[in-house]
């Protein structure tokens, strides 16, 4: 039968959601200011409103899941933002501005919220998942030799500390890419860490030996094909010996990697698991905003 699951107070949720909301408009708002203007103000017409203002503003539609006729609303009845600004931008000036945002700038932005949240000796998981898009698989078109209705998917890998659930870095690639070679873009830009998990899409003797090299542990499932040879990689053998030794227990440890399917079943629940735009790059930045919030 189970036990029965505790429901928390309203009034209590309402005050931890209100609390989260200011933290994390203030954060942006930090953020946006700390890096360059998105895009420089056109010559001719009129002065038009401030392009930070206007990023920040996309940022927060994508972070409350919000229609841009709801950001609209949201953002003139905040007092945060009315205490910094007189004039707030519209429904369509977020629109436009959604399409000048660039991921790199993106990126950017939603390294800064969470560097402060950075430290030293995190555990570190690190795993991929897919977005169904609405464009066709011109690769399988080309195989079968006839139009399909078969959909492409984008692939968001991300790496979290296990501890807070904070996804500390992100990448994109197609569905056909492999995702090993993600690994070292993956953790890379991260201080020292502790231990590292991954599942068996990402090991290899080059990445072991990253992760060795800055300091860390690493779990990575090895495949059952897997051999002894180092292949001038020493990590490698270290760690497949204390695997094979002790599999039992080397395994318990691993499967603290399944934190990490918490957060990606938390992104697609808020944001969902269907892009539903249509090009490309603007593909990239909706998984780049949710990627990071």
């Amino acid at each position: 039968m189970g036990c029965a699951k505790k429901r928390m107070n309203p009034k209590i949720a309402n005050h931890v959601n209100h609390n989260f909301n200011g933290s994390f408009i203030k954060a942006v708002i930090k953020a946006v200011l700390q890096v360059q203007p998105p895009w420089k103000p056109g010559k001719i017409g009129r002065k038009g409103h401030d392009s930070r203002l206007v990023a920040i503003c996309c940022i927060l539609k994508e972070g409350f899941n919000e229609s841009y006729d709801d950001i609209e609303s949201y953002v003139k009845d905040s007092e945060t933002l009315k205490r910094d600004y007189d004039e707030l931008p519209g429904h369509s000036v977020i629109h436009r501005g959604m399409k000048k945002l660039s991921t790199k700038y993106i990126r950017k932005v939603m390294n800064r919220v969470t560097r402060f949240l950075r430290r030293k000796g995190m555990n570190i998981a690190v795993d991929s998942t897919g977005f169904r898009t609405s464009n066709s698989s011109t690769w399988y078109d080309i195989r079968i030799k006839r139009k399909n209705k078969r959909k492409d998917c984008i692939k968001l890998h991300i790496s979290m500390d296990i501890d807070t659930g904070i996804v500390h870095w992100f990448t994109m690639t197609p569905w056909n890419r492999h995702d090993s070679k993600e690994f070292e873009n993956l953790i890379r830009h991260l201080p020292e860490i502790g231990t590292i998990f991954v599942d068996k899409a990402y090991p290899s003797r080059k990445n072991y030996q990253f992760v060795v090299d800055k300091n860390g542990t690493p779990y990575l499932c090895f495949k059952d094909n897997a051999t002894n040879k180092a292949k001038g990689n020493p990590a490698w053998i270290a760690h497949i010996r204390k695997y094979k030794k002790d599999k039992e227990t080397w395994l318990s440890t691993y499967h603290f990697r399944s934190i990490v399917e918490s957060v990606f079943s938390s992104i697609k629940k808020r944001w969902g698991s269907f892009l539903n735009s249509k090009k490309k790059w603007m593909q990239k930045n909706a998984r780049s905003l949710c990627g990071k919030l």
